[in-house]
């Protein structure tokens, strides 16, 4: 689902990453009748007003029952807070856990299908700043259905996010339990790649046109963490081109790409492609699919972390 359009900050909920934005027109009065007959049937919760993680004043509910997840990584932390019971809806790009893929859909991420929103009666909405836009929660807002937005930049921040979700959830033991124990594994990480020297890797975003990550991504921040350096890691953009030519100037030590459906060729095929086949890790063999839970800012991100220290830096962890 990763796309390499231009950013425009005007159209987002939450600055998105990827992604052009797409024109609502006439869904507002196709659904608003719906949406006051809905608010009109269902009971007042008390709520509380509350500052999201992306900078954004919400009413929030104090104990929402009712969960609609438009991002595949809430979708994943909701199940991994032992809520997944309270989600009512997510999007189609959700597939993880498989129970994910039972729940009734509403469209896709970047555009989510309001009058769908509407219809399963949400007590609250979870977007991220990664996949959605500003305006969805505007759209929502108007619909008098709150958007509680998530961020995310870094492994330490994934954890923090994690912990801010649990707490407007009105879910505090558990939550603190499950940051502990992830807590407890980047730790474990930290002191297996400790005193390594940091190898030089390209992760492999899309290979044609070769698509990389910059230094403000999470991708990123699980490479350094994880032991290694990314051969982008001083370019500002968060989704950076590069031509071959350039990746044959700084040579990767390791190439990781992402183990997804939609990625191809297969690894020994890179022996054989234009350019690929001169750069020294593949004629090494250093080129590995690892994980896409690397994609997605979730507790999963730190199965991610520890599949890529273990490529970096094999070995028992002391």
């Amino acid at each position: 689902m990763l796309k390499s359009s231009p950013r425009n900050r005007n159209c987002r909920l939450l600055p998105s990453r990827f992604g052009v934005c797409r024109k609502w027109r006439g869904l507002r009065k196709q659904i608003v009748p719906v949406a006051i007959a809905l608010l009109m049937s269902t009971g007042v919760l008390s709520a509380r007003m509350v500052t999201d993680q992306t900078g954004r004043r919400v009413n929030v509910p104090d104990n929402p029952r009712r969960l609609v997840s438009i991002a595949p990584s809430v979708t994943e932390t909701v199940f991994a807070l032992g809520l997944g019971d309270r989600l009512v809806g997510d999007t189609d790009y959700c597939d993880y856990p498989p129970q994910a893929r039972t729940l009734p859909r509403v469209g896709a991420v970047l555009n989510p299908n309001l009058e769908k929103i509407v219809a399963l009666k949400p007590d609250l909405v979870l977007g991220t700043d990664e996949a959605n836009r500003r305006e969805t929660a505007d759209q929502l807002e108007r619909l008098g259905i709150p958007l509680y937005g998530v961020t995310a930049h870094t492994v330490d921040g994934t954890i923090q996010s994690v912990e801010n979700l649990g707490h407007v959830l009105n879910w505090d033991q558990p939550t603190q339990k499950l940051v502990a124990r992830l807590r407890a594994r980047v730790a474990a990480v930290d002191k297996q790649v400790q005193g390594q020297p940091p190898l030089k890797v390209l992760f492999v975003v899309w290979y044609r046109p070769l698509i990389t990550t910059g230094n403000q991504t999470f991708i990123s921040n699980v490479i350094r963490r994880a032991g290694g350096v990314s051969i982008s890691d001083d370019m500002k953009i968060e989704w950076p081109h590069m031509g071959l030519e350039e990746v044959l100037a700084r040579p990767p030590e390791v190439i990781l790409l992402p183990q997804t459906e939609a990625f191809a060729p297969a690894l020994d095929e890179f022996q054989k492609l234009p350019g690929w086949r001169d750069l020294a890790a593949v004629k090494n063999h250093r080129i590995y699919f690892v994980s896409e839970a690397i994609m997605h800012p979730s507790p999963r991100l730190i199965d991610a972390l520890e599949e890529v220290a273990n490529i970096l830096h094999p070995g028992d962890r002391r």
